[in-house]
C-alpha cells in the first residue's frame, strides 16, 4: 500500500510538475525553519535574533503569494500568443511560468520585501542606538627631524655614483661573464 501511494504521488508530481510549486514548498520550509534556528543562536544578542527572525518569516509571508501570483500572470501572457498549437502553447505556459517564478525571486519579492518588512522592523528595534566608542590607544610619535639646507647639501668627499653602487659586487673576470661559462 505505502510503495503504491508513493508511486501515485510521484506521478502526479511528475505530470504537473511546475516551477511554482518548488518554490512555494522552499519558501514555506524557510518561513518555518530559518527564523526557529536564528532564534536557537545562543552566541547573538535577543534583540538581533528578534529582528533577524522576524524579517526572514516575513520575506517567506510575502515570497510565496508573489511567486504564486507572478508565476500564474506570466502563464496568462503566454497563453494570449497567436499562431501556436495546443501542445507548444502549453509548452510555453510552463516555460513562462519558470521564467515568472525566476523574475519573482530576483527583483519583485526583494522589492516587496523590503517594503512590507520596514514597518515591521521599526517595532522591533525600538531600541535606542548606542554610540559606539572606538578603542583607541595612543602611540608614541616619533620627533620629526626638519630638513635644512645644510643636511641637504653632498659631502665633500662622496665618490663617484658608479663606484657607491659597485662597492659591495665581486670583482668578476671578464672570460667568466661570458654565457655558459663554467664557474
Amino acid at each position: 500500500m505505502k510503495a503504491s501511494f508513493i508511486k501515485n504521488l510521484c506521478e502526479k508530481l511528475g505530470e504537473s510538475n511546475k516551477a511554482t510549486y518548488a518554490v512555494v514548498a522552499i519558501a514555506t520550509a524557510k518561513g518555518i525553519f530559518r527564523p526557529i534556528f536564528t532564534m536557537a543562536d545562543k552566541h547573538e544578542e535577543k534583540e538581533t535574533k528578534k529582528y533577524a527572525a522576524i524579517r526572514e518569516g516575513l520575506t517567506e509571508v510575502v515570497a510565496i503569494p508573489t511567486y504564486i501570483g507572478v508565476g500564474k500572470l506570466a502563464e496568462v501572457v503566454a497563453g494570449k500568443l497567436k499562431g501556436l498549437s495546443p501542445e507548444k502553447l502549453e509548452v510555453a505556459k510552463h516555460n513562462a511560468n519558470f521564467i515568472g517564478v525566476c523574475v519573482a525571486a530576483l527583483f519583485v519579492i526583494p522589492a516587496l520585501a523590503s517594503i512590507v518588512t520596514k514597518p515591521f522592523s521599526k517595532k522591533v528595534q525600538n531600541k535606542p542606538v548606542q554610540e559606539q566608542k572606538l578603542d583607541i590607544k595612543e602611540h608614541e610619535v616619533p620627533e620629526v627631524v626638519a630638513i635644512t639646507d645644510s643636511s641637504l647639501k653632498k659631502p665633500d668627499d662622496v665618490k663617484q655614483y658608479h663606484q657607491v653602487v659597485t662597492k659591495g659586487y665581486a670583482q668578476v673576470k671578464p672570460e667568466m661573464a661570458k654565457v655558459g661559462a663554467a664557474w
